[in-house]
């Protein structure tokens, strides 16, 4: 007969066992619970301090990485869906949407994207040295460099701040955008 009792899985198994005298093979149960819950919480805090150890260095291979990334895609025509698992290693979904969106170009074999020196949503060229900046602010990364007034060669640049800024998603570091300011406590320092 089937009654309309709720019972808990704890109660279930402890009640089981007891019945058939096996106290032992309860108290093993118990202790492997614990374990369990123990090592889950251990888990839960090494992605924790993982997240807390994104260094300067960890930033700047990032940006480098990302940069490559979307240069990459210039080279051969591919899905869309290559495109977005390549680009969503490195940029937030919104990021990532907006690049695809603005930058990339349907031809013959799949998609592509075009090289443009004022193409929206590119990871600025950097130098990677010491005129690269790279600080932590108020739960974000923020990758810059100072430019000055250039004419040499082919290419001019007008003086400002190109700035890449990373955020976590989803318990990882990505570029979430790429701007020409930077915030009041990183220009006060």
């Amino acid at each position: 007969m089937i009654t309309n009792r709720k019972f808990s899985i704890a109660t279930i198994i402890s009640t089981s066992f007891l019945r058939e005298g096996k106290q032992m093979e309860m108290k093993k149960l118990w202790l492997l619970l614990l374990i369990v819950g123990l090592v889950t919480a251990a888990c839960g805090q090494v992605s924790q301090t993982q997240a807390s150890e994104f260094t300067e260095d960890n930033a700047l291979t990032l940006v480098e990485d990302a940069f490559r990334t979307q240069v990459s895609l210039s080279e051969k025509p591919q899905t869309k869906k290559q495109i977005n698992d390549k680009l969503s290693q490195y940029f937030t979904k919104d990021l990532a949407a907006s690049f695809i969106k603005e930058n990339v170009y349907e031809v013959e074999g799949g998609y592509i994207t075009f090289g443009s020196d004022f193409a929206p949503h590119y990871i600025p060229f950097l130098k990677y040295d010491e005129s690269t900046n790279v600080r932590y602010i108020d739960g974000k990364w923020y990758v810059w460099e100072e430019r000055k007034d250039e004419e040499e060669g082919p290419v001019s640049q007008v003086s400002g701040i190109e700035a890449v800024v990373l955020s976590e998603e989803e318990g990882t570091w990505k570029v979430s955008s790429i701007t020409y300011e930077l915030p009041e406590k990183i220009q006060s320092q």
